[in-house]
């Protein structure tokens, strides 16, 4: 069997070096042939896994939620008979996808969970033509993940978010929004927040019971936070939807296949916790487990 070993060596202050003769005796052991791709720049893991992967049983990326989202891009450039599974070695600051399947920080734990653990068929979407596992949002918060220097994340790691959150305050707007469905729903609103999720992790922050998370089930959640008069109001419910109080402060939660949605001016959307693109129109659609990832059995979902 021939594994396809890519790695970030810059995530997390470069956290896999330590591992990585360890990871690589876990993979050899579990009886694979090993080839190991340390990325060079931007878009080198999509590119990567698109050109070679279809040779593979295995792929595992090890790095942040924006590799990951690089190999999944990569992947789906190849056609869908020849796509192979995708194991996960989270290496940066916040592994929103990790923390949501239940793949271990600890990187030789999450390397066993890739050779060993359960395979299973994810939704993934598409914004724009631009590919997203997770979440894509725009508003109040949306841009710390992308806007926070990488200096400052390696020096404060999750801290470094909550600090640019905090300067990000001053600049707090409500967006008109429309938003249209593809099975017909609608819904007009002053956003603070909007975000299209598959994931009960985001940025960090868990969603506890606030929706149902099947990632394989054809559908994303978009939510929406309406306006608040009050920065404390925003807090508040930002705090009960952590708790899982779902009608919390008015916020909308629309299950949708696909979805167009337009605000008044352009606005500039997170992708997997990366820059997105500026624009005042979103077409979002599900592709319907396009995807295999190796994740815990005991993840929720």
């Amino acid at each position: 069997m021939k594994l396809l070993f890519i790695y970030n060596p810059r995530s997390g202050k470069g956290r896999i070096k330590g591992s990585l003769c360890d990871i690589l005796d876990i993979f050899t052991g579990a009886g694979y042939d090993v080839t190991v791709h340390p990325t060079q720049d931007a878009e080198d893991c999509r590119k990567t896994v698109a050109r070679l992967a279809a040779g593979y049983e295995l792929a595992v990326v090890s790095g942040g939620d924006g590799t990951l989202n690089e190999a999944v891009a990569g992947m789906l450039e190849i056609p869908e008979d020849k796509r192979i599974p995708i194991g996960y070695i989270p290496a940066g600051t916040m592994n929103d996808f990790a923390n949501g399947n239940g793949i271990p920080r600890d990187m030789t734990e999450a390397a066993s969970l890739a050779v060993s653990g359960a395979r299973k068929s994810y939704d993934i979407g598409r914004l724009n033509g631009r590919i997203f596992i997770y979440v894509a949002g725009f508003g109040a918060f949306t841009d710390v993940s992308y806007g926070t220097p990488q200096a400052t994340k390696n020096v404060f790691g999750t801290a470094a978010y909550f600090m640019e959150g905090i300067k990000s305050l001053s600049r707090i707007e409500a967006e008109e929004v429309r938003i249209t469905t593809a099975e017909g729903g609608a819904l007009e609103e002053e956003a603070l927040i909007c975000l299209i999720m598959n994931s009960a992790s985001v940025a960090g922050f868990g969603f506890g019971d606030f929706y149902n998370v099947d990632m394989s089930d054809g559908l994303f959640e978009i939510v929406v936070i309406p306006k608040s008069t009050k920065l404390t109001d925003l807090a508040a419910v930002i705090s009960e939807i952590k708790n899982g109080e779902r009608d919390s402060g008015g916020v909308h939660v629309i299950s949708a296949s696909g979805a167009v949605i337009e605000t008044e001016k352009p606005v500039s959307w997170t992708l997997d916790g990366e820059f997105g693109g500026e624009t005042g129109r979103a077409e979002f659609e599900v592709l319907h487990n396009a995807v295999t990832f190796i994740v815990s059995e005991k993840r929720d979902k």
